[in-house]
């Protein structure tokens, strides 16, 4: 294993990994708590250095070297709304992001909230979600940006009533319909035996073994499909 970098994830979603010389290769993450890191532990949320993004900037590196590093924007609790809602648009994000890969994960509080009785201003529909994502898709590419959606993780126990298989569903069309790669970390998750045994407490967020997995999946993905875009910082 290579040597951890002296600032890897920080709680605060806009605060990016540090690096002590500029990246060739920059990818970022917008995603809810399960990019951010979150994990249960004690009956409390907190957010773990030893998350998907923290592994996955270890397995790219190591193969690619420190030219490629990692700008976590994960936001426990997120909507994808948010990021066409928020004060700083997703225009304005893209037009100024260095970042020539962009992660997508969201589902898990699209589907929470959307299933709740008393839904507040905003819950999204499936497909609200999909004509969101559609958006935020066409936006970073017409910036020059390499676009892969990321499945959110299983959820267990009493969350399953979210029903969160909808959203997935979603994300599955939109990947096809605009030809961006997709990790089906839904899907190849449920595919483990007893994969709820590495889910936190809470059974919405992964332990460390199952962000490791999920960092894996992912690496699977990029390794093969943008492995020239990292051979190039070299």
């Amino acid at each position: 294993m290579i040597r951890l970098l002296p600032l890897l994830l920080i709680a605060s979603p806009l605060l990016v990994q540090a690096t002590d010389a500029p990246a060739t290769i920059v990818i970022a993450a917008y995603g809810d708590s399960t990019t951010a890191g979150v994990t249960s532990s004690g009956g409390r949320n907190v957010i773990s250095k030893e998350n998907e993004m923290t592994y996955l900037q270890q397995m790219l590196q190591e193969k690619y070297g420190h030219d490629v590093r990692i700008e976590n924007h994960g936001s426990p609790g997120a909507q994808i709304s948010e990021l066409v809602n928020g004060k700083e648009s997703w225009e304005q994000r893209m037009a100024q992001s260095d970042a020539s890969i962009i992660l997508i994960n969201y589902a898990i509080n699209d589907a929470r909230v959307f299933s709740g009785k008393n839904r507040s201003h905003g819950a999204e529909s499936p497909q609200d979600f999909n004509r969101i994502l559609t958006d935020l898709v066409k936006t970073a590419k017409a910036h020059g940006k390499q676009v892969v959606l990321q499945q959110p993780n299983p959820l267990c126990g009493r969350a399953e009533q979210w029903n969160v298989w909808p959203y997935v569903y979603q994300i599955n069309a939109v990947a096809q319909q605009q030809h961006v790669p997709v990790v089906k970390q839904y899907e190849l998750i449920k595919q483990q035996k007893e994969w709820s045994s590495q889910m936190s407490p809470d059974c919405i967020h992964p332990t460390k073994d199952l962000y490791e997995i999920k960092a894996q999946q992912t690496f699977a993905l990029l390794s093969e499909d943008f492995d020239a875009v990292f051979k190039s910082t070299h």
